[in-house]
């Protein structure tokens, strides 16, 4: 260990400073890049020399990733207790003294020690993926600067810097993605979200129109065009939280805008949308309590069913008894059958009717 990394004061226990500091020596590259001033203009150096002598360094190599970083404005950088994020494993804090800075109040970097990922044309995609989904929801839940794409950061081992070692601990991708909120998206057959624009009214709209799909049938039956709509406005309503969606913008839209966005959702699946299904007929969705298995949802598909069946069975035979009556035929079973094309033993169930 050198003589700079040993001046350093950490609040955590000396172990967990020498562990971290022992990682930043193995993961820096052997000729790292690194720059005392302008970030854009770094120089190649031996990784200890670097680590020893330069404000900013580039401690994961270009073809794996070993740390996750992420720039902070606020100084404080306790924006990770704030909303409920992982603990980092090294914050570094200061005030800039570079010529392009700025203001020279400065920000914080947070680290967050990784399993390596390898990043190159030979890494596997899904990893890789699943890297570049966590890295931004982070990013975004931390509120750090989406401008920051490194590869230099702040150095934890210059006493330039407050550099401060709270733990040890390597997450794996699996446990930070735990911490991170997952949206529920309705989907439909063959959409993909990642072609939506970046955008809380699109989101909104297709997410409403989801669920418009499902519904219509139950609100064609049951009731008017007025209380579809004031449904659908409910819903929008309901939905209108953005967080962990990945934008831009993730506060809530307007009352005008849900208003606008609902009536158009309403008016064209009103109008237009006649799906060759019966899926949300039953109207379970209205259940306070919602159906948590699918065995649940499709017994009450299969009542509904039933009852739906019932009635126009009971219908047919009103109507074959008129006819037969008009015509002055006996009102048998046999007849009965005949003239509604149902079977004898199915008229037998309504022999009430006759």
């Amino acid at each position: 260990m050198t003589n700079t990394a040993k001046q350093l004061v950490s609040a955590a226990p000396r172990c967990v400073r020498e562990q971290l500091i022992e990682r930043l020596y193995k993961t820096t590259p052997p000729r790292t890049l690194c720059t005392n001033e302008d970030i854009t203009m770094g120089r190649y150096r031996y990784g200890e020399i670097a680590l020893d002598e330069y404000l900013h360094v580039q401690v994961n190599p270009r073809v794996i990733q070993y740390w996750l970083i992420f720039d902070i404005d606020d100084e404080s950088a306790f924006y990770w207790e704030d909303n409920l994020l992982p603990v980092p494993n090294i914050i570094i804090s200061g005030p800039s003294i570079s010529k392009l800075a700025k203001t020279k109040e400065g920000g914080a970097h947070l680290l967050y020690a990784i399993q390596g990922v390898t990043t190159s044309l030979r890494g596997r995609r899904k990893p890789i993926a699943f890297l570049k989904y966590v890295d931004q929801g982070m990013r975004v839940k931390l509120g750090a600067d989406e401008d920051y794409t490194g590869p230099l950061c702040k150095n934890p081992l210059h006493p330039h810097w407050k550099t401060t070692y709270l733990h040890a601990h390597e997450y794996s991708l699996n446990e930070l993605n735990d911490f991170l909120y997952k949206p529920k998206r309705e989907y439909g057959h063959g959409f993909d979200w990642n072609s939506v624009a970046n955008s809380r009214n699109c989101y909104l709209f297709h997410q409403l129109r989801f669920i418009a799909y499902k519904r219509i049938n139950y609100a064609r039956e049951n009731w008017r065009f007025e209380d579809w709509q004031k449904h659908l406005f409910e819903v929008s309503e309901s939905i209108n939280n953005f967080d962990g969606f990945g934008l831009k913008k993730e506060y809530p839209l307007k009352y005008k805008e849900l208003q606008s966005i609902a009536k158009s959702v309403a008016s064209w699946t009103w109008q237009k949308y006649y799906p060759n299904h019966n899926r949300g007929v039953a109207g379970t969705w209205l259940y306070q309590i919602p159906i948590q298995t699918i065995a649940l949802a499709q017994r009450e598909g299969a009542r509904y069913t039933h009852q739906k069946r019932r009635k126009t069975s009971e219908e047919l035979i009103k109507q074959a008894i008129r006819k037969l009556k008009d015509t002055g035929l006996k009102l048998t079973q046999k007849n009965i059958a005949n003239e509604t094309g149902l079977t004898r033993q199915t008229v037998a169930k309504y022999k009430q009717l006759i």
